[in-house]
């Protein structure tokens, strides 16, 4: 690869047409090869003059002892065959860029087919600015109207200049790369990615949009990486969440994992860059498998005297009558003869047949889990009169993982067996209802008669 240096100029000690040796020092005011660095193998554009004779062309240089020589290889001379000219101890010779280092526009080419190009250049056609210019020039500077207009199979390390950007470009070998060049301004968003997603379940694709502009013209490219304490995802490492994550113009569409061992959480940091300078903004991605977004239930007798039991879990199958937290944020509904969260103050296995038991039964076969205190009863609610609703709400949302109820009164009476389950989903109004789910009777051993059944929403 060729080697460019300063204002350096050396005396021919000796050489004649082939390899010369310099004197020991620079010409007057110049700089040496020592000067700049120059070692023995280094490959230097070249231009010798002797009298009235010159001659250009690579030169390699060799190091013995502190004394340099060249090796020539001439592209042009004062020889009407441009050979090497025999340089004596009246040559100089001084290191420079040639002609042939600089990509120049063929301003004057009208049509290829009238004017030939210089061997193996090829051209492209700039339609806005109606000329010929070089498609590819290695190692050499294009210019081009617009970042569309950039050399489309360019080749490592070219260079291309954008006018109506001003911007300079560098090609990698994979794409064209910006050249920082002064102070500039970081791209921002017009539309902010949200701050929060939960993703959806159902196998649709969960979405995250992001808009941004840059001020100053410059396109503007979408990319995405995630972290989760100090690990790192991307594009070749996702995280867990989700099993596959695509981009188009600045919409992110994110799959949810379908497997319950992957609930879990992490930040997706959205990046938008004008190809120097990235902006980024963070969204905190959730994965649960259960009624996201709850705020409470609503729960109905078609016909006859009610008396229901009901329990709640949450998405991991824990009763969430256990936390005393989620228990003082309940606000039951009043009815005749009491709707509260009760503690019988008496062992389940007293009550195994009845609705405590069946409690005990369905929540480990659904998330093989228990209650935290076995003296606990869950739900309870006693009302009386036909078509009626009670409901239990809360001021945090939460995430359920399934609701249980029963009719199997602990006093030996059966009474609940028909009418439906609703969910306050986003807030606690009427208008937040959601329709009625359905209601899985249960097929836990003693408990298939009809009066037990439950909701589990991580199915």
């Amino acid at each position: 690869m060729v080697k460019f240096i300063n204002r350096c100029k050396m005396p021919v000690a000796s050489g004649g047409a082939g390899t010369i040796t310099f004197g020991a020092n620079a010409v007057a005011g110049f700089e040496s090869l020592a000067d700049q660095s120059v070692g023995a193998g280094d490959e230097l554009r070249y231009t010798l003059e002797q009298n009235n004779e010159y001659e250009v062309g690579t030169g390699v240089i060799g190091l013995s002892g502190g004394t340099y020589t060249m090796t020539r290889t001439p592209l042009r001379s004062s020889n009407s065959d441009n050979s090497a000219i025999s340089a004596g101890a009246a040559a100089v010779c001084f290191f420079t860029m040639l002609a042939d280092d600089v990509a120049q526009y063929l301003a004057d080419l009208a049509n290829v087919s009238d004017t030939s190009p210089s061997a193996g250049q090829a051209l492209t056609w700039d339609a806005v600015a109606s000329t010929w210019k070089p498609a590819s020039p290695s190692g050499g500077i294009v210019n081009v109207s617009t970042y569309a207009n950039l050399p489309a199979s360019p080749s490592v390390t070219d260079l291309a200049f954008v006018t109506n950007t001003k911007a300079l470009y560098v090609y990698d070998g994979t794409e064209w790369d910006r050249v920082s060049t002064g102070s500039q301004t970081t791209p921002r968003y017009t539309t902010i990615p949200p701050s929060t997603l939960s993703l959806d379940t159902s196998g649709t694709d969960s979405t995250i949009t992001a808009v941004a502009v840059d001020d100053a013209g410059f396109p503007i490219t979408y990319d995405w990486d995630g972290f989760s304490g100090s690990t790192l995802y991307n594009s070749s490492s996702l995280p867990p969440q989700v099993t596959s994550v695509s981009e188009s113009n600045g919409v992110f569409s994110l799959a949810a994992s379908t497997s319950s061992s992957h609930a879990g959480s992490f930040t997706f940091r959205t990046k938008a860059s004008d190809g120097v300078l990235t902006t980024t903004a963070s969204t905190d991605v959730t994965l649960t498998f259960g009624l996201a977004d709850c705020y409470g239930f609503s729960i109905s007798q078609d016909t006859g005297f009610m008396i229901v039991w009901y329990q709640i879990l949450d998405d991991s199958g824990v009763n969430m009558f256990d936390d005393a937290t989620f228990v003082n944020d309940c606000t039951l509904s009043a009815t005749q003869y009491g709707h509260n969260i009760i503690d019988k103050n008496t062992t389940l296995t007293e009550e195994a047949s009845k609705a405590p038991g069946y409690f005990v039964a369905q929540q480990n076969a659904l998330f093989g889990t228990s209650p935290a205190d076995t003296t606990a009863v869950a739900g309870a609610v006693a009302a009386h009169g036909s078509s009626i609703a009670v409901t239990i709400k809360w001021t945090t949302p939460r995430t359920i993982g399934a609701i249980m109820l029963s009719g199997l009164h602990p006093d030996g009476s059966d009474y609940w067996q028909t009418g439906d389950v609703k969910a306050f989903i986003g807030g606690s109004d009427a208008s937040d209802l959601t329709t009625a789910y359905a209601l899985t009777a249960s097929t836990q051993t003693g408990f298939t008669s009809g009066y037990s059944k439950y909701v589990d929403f991580t199915a």
